[in-house]
């Protein structure tokens, strides 16, 4: 398995629903020994493994060398970063290309060609749809880059006001007031950045209060014991700290 952080915490092997990621050393005896179990597997439970979707990412490697692997397991070969489960393995969130997905999604849900069969209230609600149908995983666990949310915020301000990437209408209100919450006299429309912030808060609540989840663990391991603490303030009472 891989090997996180200096106490020996092993993992093997990850499974989400019918997914699996085997980790093993990029030594040919430790490939031929995943081969044979593979194949044990399929002999036994009358599965059939799908070579075609199946793939070899070596990490610290040459191409050849993972090539070489991936002949051995009738694979494909990739590199970083790849995809699993909808997310960028290996991509760096501070770059545009790895949202790009999620800006073609939003382009493509919010088209110009939808927005003339559509009152002002169906684009609305359009709009608030898109974004509630968002990859919550890239959110949750990315921040997004200011020049990203602002592309968003471009993409659905010209849906809702008409206009297109060539021509600009006039917008008869500011995206700042459009975005505040109908009791304080906004459309209720999400911001991305503050939906981002969000669900990071959620980790982070769920880092301090959780003890024993692997994620953790695999955090702990690498860069220190984390958690909550209480720090007693004489003036405005105890407080609780992420440290």
């Amino acid at each position: 398995g891989a090997v996180v952080g200096s106490n020996d915490l092993s993992i093997p092997h990850l499974q989400f629903a019918n997914d699996t990621i085997i980790f093993c050393e990029a030594d040919r005896e430790e490939v031929l020994t995943v081969k044979r179990i593979l194949r044990c597997f399929e002999i036994v439970f009358g599965l059939k493994i799908n070579y075609y979707k199946s793939v070899v990412c070596g990490i610290g490697l040459t191409d050849e060398l993972s090539k070489e692997y991936a002949s051995m397991l009738n694979y494909v070969h990739q590199s970083l970063p790849l995809n699993y489960l909808g997310m960028p393995l290996g991509g760096n969130p501070r770059r545009r290309r790895t949202w790009k997905p999620i800006i073609d999604k939003v382009n493509q849900k919010l088209a110009s060609w939808k927005r003339r069969f559509l009152s002002f209230a169906g684009r609305l609600t359009m709009i608030k749809s898109v974004l509630s149908s968002l990859p919550t995983y890239y959110l949750s666990l990315f921040k997004m880059p200011e020049g990203v949310a602002k592309e968003i915020d471009k993409i659905q301000s010209r849906f809702l006001w008409g206009g297109d990437t060539l021509r600009r209408k006039i917008h008869l209100v500011k995206w700042g007031e459009v975005t505040q919450s109908k009791s304080s006299g906004g459309l209720g429309i999400r911001k991305v950045r503050l939906m981002n912030a969000c669900l990071h808060l959620k980790w982070r609540w769920r880092l301090g209060s959780e003890t024993d989840a692997l994620w953790k663990q695999v955090i702990s391991r690498k860069y220190g014991e984390v958690g909550w603490r209480l720090w007693p303030l004489p003036v405005d009472g105890p407080r609780l700290s992420l440290v």
